[in-house]
């Protein structure tokens, strides 16, 4: 099944830049231009220079190439002497659990890019084109892997733990805390004997992508354009991507919900929508009252979000916050609705699948198509952010819902299904910039044995 190999990274040499909290950045599809600016003055050698250049048109990516190539030759990037696996911890809280403080740990690697139709990397959503176009370029103008793709891996017995217990006794050779206040330690694991044993357990596990489905699709895609002529696919580097993996059993693994926020949707009527529901859900309204931003905001989306934990521990359930009602409107899945048409029960009982499958396209008519246009409908992990939007009228409604369970997206992704775009949001998300992957298509993989 899944083939993993150590690389020799490259990696900033904290001696010439001081604090790595200073140059590492969130993944580039979350940082928006406030923030981009906010990273680049943080260290004229922030990652997100060359994650998310700057320049006119495909221009950007030749001087994304130029930076990197610049960072190497100064001295600022320097290449590991020998190939690893690197162990990556990442220590947080949580405020909506009340600062409930979580370790995730994982380790980046290579893994050998296989067509999802080869059942070894399995995606759980739908991606669009125009990221992946973007990503594409990047990736062939810097011959790199800039950031990681996060994986999911069965492993119960906890296997693939081992081999990292002695390094992780060491101390770190990166440790940082960013300003979200995570703090992200890495280790080199150069031995090859442990190596060949976290590499064993992989060997028969699949992978599911938790986040990267786009840069996945486009490592693979570009896999055949890099790699030299004559070499057969999975003799060159160009056949490896690079990935962060984690036990699916991880006690440091927290998923977001991502609630749905309806805009610009013609004739949108919350009453109509109360009566068109009714025969697939109980309804009843909750007297909340109209909210401004704040506290009083914040205070009504910690109950909407404990009151969805609890009602959904048994059954399917939606908040709802429309524009012009000063009541939550509230959606409980009935006993007994047929859900055939949502697919087979590893889908049924997914939250964000009734959503869609039951509410929003049939009802809204926010459909597929509607879904890859990106019409209709935007998104928050943030509750308060969610019923502030309706309050402000920037939105027409926010559908609040619960968390998808990791174990739901797994035995749904192994049975061969897809899920909607946006269903999970792991957090938090990847550091970029504690490992690159630097490609030489003409550099042969030596697989741990």
């Amino acid at each position: 099944m899944a083939e993993i190999a150590p690389f020799a990274g490259l990696r900033y040499d904290l001696t010439r830049v001081g604090d790595a909290s200073r140059v590492l950045s969130p993944p580039y599809d979350v940082i928006s231009e406030a923030e981009r600016l906010d990273l680049e003055a943080r260290h004229p050698h922030n990652i997100v220079r060359i994650e998310l250049p700057h320049g006119e048109g495909d221009a950007r990516y030749s001087n994304a190439a130029g930076l990197l190539d610049s960072w190497i030759a100064e001295g600022v990037l320097r290449r590991d002497t020998q190939a690893a696996l690197y162990r990556y911890e990442q220590q947080f809280s949580w405020p909506a659990e009340g600062g409930q403080k979580y370790t995730r740990k994982g380790f980046i690697s290579l893994l050998k890019l296989e067509p999802f139709e080869a059942r070894v990397v399995l995606p759980h959503e739908h991606t669009l084109s125009a990221p992946k176009e973007d990503r594409r370029k990047l990736m062939r103008a810097t011959s790199a892997h800039i950031s990681q793709i996060f994986g999911l891996y069965r492993d119960p017995e906890g296997a693939s733990i081992q081999p990292f217990a002695a390094l992780e006794e060491t101390a770190p050779a990166l440790d940082a805390t960013t300003p979200d206040g995570c703090r992200h330690r890495l280790w080199a694991l150069t031995d090859r004997a442990a190596i060949a044993r976290v590499a064993a357990v992989l060997r028969d596990r699949q992978i599911l992508i938790a986040d990267g489905h786009h840069r996945y699709e486009t490592m693979v895609s570009l896999s055949a354009e890099m790699r030299p002529r004559g070499r057969p696919p999975g003799r060159s580097a160009a056949d490896w991507g690079t990935v962060f993996l984690a036990r699916a059993e991880d006690p440091g693994l927290l998923v977001l919900p991502t609630h749905r926020l309806v805009k610009n949707l013609p004739n949108f009527n919350m009453v109509a929508l109360r009566a068109a529901a009714a025969p697939a859900f109980e309804i009843w309204q909750t007297a909340d009252g109209a909210v401004s931003p704040g506290v009083a905001s914040a205070r009504l989306a910690a109950e909407i979000e404990q009151r969805l934990v609890r009602e959904g521990k048994e059954r399917v359930v939606f908040a709802v916050r429309a524009a012009g009602e000063t009541e939550t409107t509230w959606l409980a899945l009935r006993e007994g609705v047929d859900l055939s048409s949502l697919g087979p029960p590893a889908l049924r009982r997914l939250d964000v699948t009734v959503l869609h499958g039951v509410l929003l396209a049939p009802l809204l008519g926010i459909d597929a198509g509607a879904l890859a246009k990106q019409s209709y409908l935007g998104y928050t992990h943030n509750s308060a952010e969610a019923v502030n939007a309706v309050s402000a009228g920037e939105v027409q409604g926010a559908f609040m819902m619960n968390a998808t369970k990791v174990e739901d997206v797994l035995q749904a992704c192994e049975a061969g299904f897809v899920l909607p775009q946006k269903s999970t949001y792991f957090q938090p998300k990847l550091a970029t910039g504690l490992v690159i992957n630097k490609i030489d298509p003409y550099a042969e993989i030596v697989i741990p044995r």
